[in-house]
């Protein structure tokens, strides 16, 4: 007598999935099966049995066996199959969330802010992958950096009806100007799981930074201005966040004499003493804390 067990598949997915364990032996000559049902027509005994599951649950990865009943010319005796293993596997979700360490007074250029991820990474066990994406104002990425060497800590939920493996995962940027508008996404990568489709992300991130990039020009590319020309025109720019609105404008020889507020300042009076170097002064806060910035443009006036 001979028994061998089959599974079909052996590896099964969680849920509404199919499967079939199959029993199937041969005897040797003299030998016959006890305790078998015999079917009509034909005295039909059939040499198999299968055991069919329509839904698979998480009790149901273990190791099965076929035990079959027979006499022969020795008596009576039974024999078993080799052992079948059924292996469960659970696809995994989208992570549940992506907190982040972020300071009361909100981020600022140069913390360290910690990332978490944490989620059903699936069975066997995927992992997290993290992925910055830094944006411009409109929101259109310029840059985008994978972090792969992150771990993915799995742990095991202690209830019998949950085979799952869930997991969590940390990233730790030290924040810069460039990553103000940024987004921090985790995602799943697991072997059947399109690259990228299962993930989380935060919302675009706030950065606060100090005033830079001070840019004064002329409404003019003259380097030389007449007397009683038009008004000469001046710009002031900066970066800084938040946005800069706080311009003052001063002449070089008398710079603790504010002559002007606001990003434009215009010179009118086009005459000689108005040859000067003009000084805009950029100035942003926030936290408490006040940043400012200059930068100058030379005007000469002259007959």
């Amino acid at each position: 007598m001979s028994v061998q067990l089959q599974a079909t598949p052996s590896e099964v997915i969680l849920g509404l999935t199919s499967l079939q364990l199959r029993c199937s032996y041969t005897t040797a000559t003299g030998e016959f099966v006890t305790g078998s049902d015999t079917y009509q027509p034909n005295n039909y005994i059939t040499d198999y049995a299968v055991i069919k599951f329509s839904e698979i649950a998480c009790e149901d990865e273990k190791e099965y066996m076929c035990q079959v009943p027979y006499a022969g010319s020795s008596g009576s005796s039974t024999e078993n199959s080799s052992v079948a293993y059924i292996n469960v596997r659970v696809n995994p979700e989208k992570p549940d969330s992506v907190p982040s360490s972020e300071p009361s007074g909100g981020i600022e250029e140069g913390n360290d802010v910690i990332f978490t991820c944490t989620g059903n990474v699936g069975k066997p066990q995927g992992k997290f992958r993290w992925v910055r994406y830094r944006r411009n104002s409109n929101g259109v990425i310029i840059q985008e950096t994978p972090y792969e060497s992150e771990t993915t800590t799995p742990f095991q939920i202690p209830w019998p009806w949950i085979c799952t493996l869930r997991g969590t995962s940390s990233l730790t940027l030290k924040i810069e100007q460039l990553d103000n508008n940024v987004i921090v996404r985790c995602q799943i990568v697991y072997q059947n799981v399109t690259k990228g489709s299962l993930y989380k992300q935060t919302y675009p991130i706030n950065v606060y930074y100090s005033v830079r990039n001070v840019q004064v020009s002329k409404s003019s590319t003259n380097t030389f201005f007449a007397i009683g020309a038009g008004p000469i025109t001046l710009k002031c720019t900066s970066d800084g966040n938040p946005a800069v609105t706080d311009y003052t404008w001063y002449k070089e020889s008398k710079y603790y004499v504010p002559i002007g507020t606001g990003s434009i300042y215009v010179i009118n009076n086009v005459v000689v003493n108005e040859t000067d170097t003009y000084i805009c002064v950029a100035q942003n806060s926030f936290n408490g804390r006040t940043f400012n910035m200059n930068n100058s443009i030379h005007i000469q006036i002259g007959e």
